[in-house]
């Protein structure tokens, strides 16, 4: 009978025994399910938003190697003033009622994730009687997860419209490179040729192209405003006495930019880029830059 008993006893402090840990262990089980549960809900969340979040692909003029997301549409609109903003400032309202404005429209697609095509129109202003139409393929080669830099080639053709008179044409090749640095400073630099070239001094005696060296440093002050500072210096062929030199306040919002920039030159496409400009610092203009990206 006592043999009996003991086994019983220790029968039921076995059960006992093996039953608490499957106990304690429910809710530890139950936690991390709910953690994955909450892990799956935010990465869908971002996902979902994912579009809403603005791509910053240029400083001010110059474009970085970042490509467009595929099958997404990026709107860009540049607007620059013709008179210093020391000159008159009160009575032209910063130069914006000044006349002679200059007006950048431009399109890009993403048609892959590492390459994008684009579209790009800046008016005539004040000193020319043509429009600049571009068109041109940008390829990203190189991602700084893999090769320490990020490295572009961009490849395109201009088309100079003039009303009643014959059209004229060149050709650009780009290479950029950026590097970024603890998440906060993003360098860029590489090398831009243009074979028929343009700025407001510029005569038909003049070399045709151009090549220039650019430069830009962007930090980010915070998650939605960012600071930059952008220098295009002509190196060879024909070239103004100043480097083209542009700066920024950029706001980022989900899906937008906006820059507030300060710039000793009107030209922002690729064949005034690259020719510097005949303004110095003192005569520096205002403008602003809106982007905007939409997902198809």
């Amino acid at each position: 009978m006592r043999i009996v008993t003991l086994i019983t006893v220790n029968l039921l402090i076995l059960v006992l025994s093996s039953s608490t840990p499957a106990v304690c262990a429910q809710p530890q089980l139950l936690q991390q399910d709910d953690d994955q549960i909450e892990d799956i809900e935010e990465l869908e969340e971002f996902e979902e938003h994912k579009s809403e979040i603005a791509v910053v692909e240029r400083a001010v003029n110059v474009m970085f190697p970042t490509t467009v997301p595929e099958n997404s549409l990026f709107f860009v609109l540049d607007h620059r003033n013709r008179k210093p903003i020391k000159d008159d400032t009160f009575e032209d309202f910063l130069g914006f009622d000044a006349g002679g404005l200059k007006v950048g429209l431009g399109l890009r697609y993403g048609v892959l994730d590492d390459m994008d095509a684009g579209f790009y129109r800046l008016n005539n202003g004040f000193f020319e009687r043509f429009d600049v139409y571009e068109f041109d393929v940008k390829y990203k080669f190189l991602d700084q997860a893999d090769h320490f830099v990020d490295m572009a080639f961009r490849s395109g053709v201009t088309w100079f419209y003039q009303p009643d008179e014959e059209d004229a044409a060149g050709a650009y090749e780009q290479l950029l490179l950026s590097r970024a640095l603890h998440e906060r400073i993003l360098f860029g630099t590489g090398v831009l040729y243009h074979s028929d070239s343009s700025n407001p001094e510029k005569s038909d005696s003049d070399d045709e192209y151009s090549v220039a060296i650019p430069f830009s440093v962007e930090v980010n002050v915070t998650s939605h405003f960012v600071v930059n500072l952008e220098v295009a210096a002509n190196v060879a062929g024909y070239g103004s006495e100043h480097p083209a030199v542009s700066s920024s306040a950029k706001f980022i919002v989900r899906g937008h930019t906006f820059s507030i920039v300060f710039s000793n030159t009107q030209y922002t496409s690729a064949d005034g880029i690259v020719s510097n400009s005949p303004s110095g610092f003192s005569d520096t203009v205002l403008g602003f830059s809106i982007t905007r990206e939409f997902q198809l």
